[in-house]
C-alpha cells in the first residue's frame, strides 16, 4: 500500500513544490467552445457553454485552470449546458479571497450563488482531484443544486496519502509544513512559472503521456503560490469519510487503477468511500491522476450517465 500512497501524493500535492524549472515554454490553450461573459466572484471565475440540455459543472484539480477541462467541454457543448469553474489564482492571479482562510467554503459558496444567479437550477457536479472535494461539500451543503456527483481521482480524506491510519491531528504539522514552504517560496515559485518548463518529469504520476505531463507541469508552475498553499492546507485539514454518508444524490468515482496500482488502488477507493451507500466506483487502467485526459471516453461516458439521471 505504501506504492500507492506515495504515487498519489506525488499525483495531487501541486507541482510547485515538486517540479524543476527547464528551458522556457508556454502553452496557449484555444477555447474549447463559443462561451457567454466570464462571471467574477470572490473565490471563483465561471464561463457558460451552450444553451440547452442538462446542467453540468466542471471543477478542476489544484494548481490547474479552467482551461484544462477544453476538451471536455467540446465535447459535451452540443447537447448540454457547461458551466466551467476557475479557482482564482489557479491561473496565476494574485491578491484574491483564496489566499485566506476559507478558501474552499468560499469556492462552494460562490458556485451555488452562480448556478442560482443564472438559474439553471440542479446540475451534475464535477471535480477532479482537489475539485472532487469540493463537489462533495457542495453536495452536503448544497443538495437541492446538484442532482449527481462524478468525483475524478480523489479522495474523501486527501491526508489517507500519508498514512494509512491518518488522522486530521496527525496529519496537521505535514499540512503546516506544506502550506509555510509554498509561502516562504512563493517569489521563487512565480519565477519558475515566467520561466516554464518544456519537461514533464516534474509531473510523473499525473498522466501516462509526455506532452500532457508538459501541459499539466506548465499550468501548476502558472498557479499563484499563495492561493495553492492555503488550498493544499485545506485539502488536507478535511475529513469527509464520515460525513460523505449523507450524500443523497448518485455518486460515480472514477479513479486511477494503473497496472501494478490497480489492486491497491481499488482498495483504497473501496475503504475510503465506504461510508457512501451506493457509490459506484470506477476504477480505470492505463490512467493516471488526470483521467480526464487520459481516457477522456470513459469519463466523459460517465458524466453524460450521470447527467441523464
Amino acid at each position: 500500500m505504501k506504492l500507492l500512497h506515495s504515487a498519489l501524493l506525488a499525483a495531487t500535492l501541486p507541482l510547485a513544490i515538486i517540479a524543476p524549472v527547464a528551458p522556457a515554454y508556454q502553452a496557449n490553450a484555444q477555447e474549447a467552445a463559443q462561451a457567454d461573459e466570464a462571471v467574477q466572484h470572490d473565490h471563483i471565475r465561471t464561463r457558460l457553454y451552450g444553451t440547452a440540455g442538462p446542467v453540468v459543472v466542471l471543477i478542476p484539480g489544484m494548481s490547474t485552470p479552467a482551461a484544462a477541462w477544453d476538451d471536455t467541454v467540446a465535447s459535451l457543448v452540443d447537447d448540454h449546458r457547461v458551466l466551467t469553474v476557475e479557482v482564482r489564482g489557479f491561473a496565476g492571479e494574485r491578491g484574491t479571497a483564496n489566499e485566506s482562510a476559507g478558501a474552499i467554503d468560499g469556492i462552494v459558496a460562490d458556485i451555488s450563488a452562480d448556478l442560482a444567479a443564472r438559474n439553471l437550477g440542479s446540475a451534475t457536479i464535477v471535480g477532479h482531484s482537489l475539485g472532487g472535494l469540493i463537489a462533495m461539500k457542495f453536495g452536503l451543503a448544497h443538495a437541492e443544486q446538484a442532482k449527481s456527483l462524478v468525483i475524478l481521482d480523489s479522495l474523501p480524506f486527501f491526508g489517507m496519502v500519508f498514512a494509512p491510519d491518518m488522522t486530521l491531528e496527525k496529519v496537521e504539522p505535514q499540512a503546516k509544513q506544506m502550506r509555510d514552504m509554498m509561502i516562504a517560496g512563493a517569489e521563487q515559485m512565480r519565477a519558475a512559472g515566467l520561466a516554464n518548463t518544456t519537461s514533464g518529469a516534474g509531473a510523473a504520476g499525473m498522466s501516462i503521456d509526455e506532452a500532457t505531463r508538459v501541459r499539466i507541469a506548465n499550468w501548476s508552475l502558472d498557479a499563484e503560490p499563495l492561493a495553492v498553499a492555503e488550498l493544499v492546507y485545506e485539502d488536507t485539514m478535511t475529513d469527509l469519510r464520515s460525513e460523505i454518508a449523507s450524500l443523497k444524490m448518485p455518486v460515480t468515482v472514477v479513479h486511477m487503477a494503473n497496472g501494478g496500482y490497480r489492486e491497491m488502488a481499488i482498495e483504497r477507493y473501496t475503504t475510503d468511500y465506504a461510508a457512501l451507500p451506493g457509490v459506484r466506483l470506477v476504477p480505470v487502467d492505463n490512467s493516471l491522476h488526470f483521467v480526464q485526459l487520459d481516457q477522456p471516453e470513459i469519463v466523459r461516458a460517465e458524466i453524460r450517465a450521470a447527467a441523464a439521471k
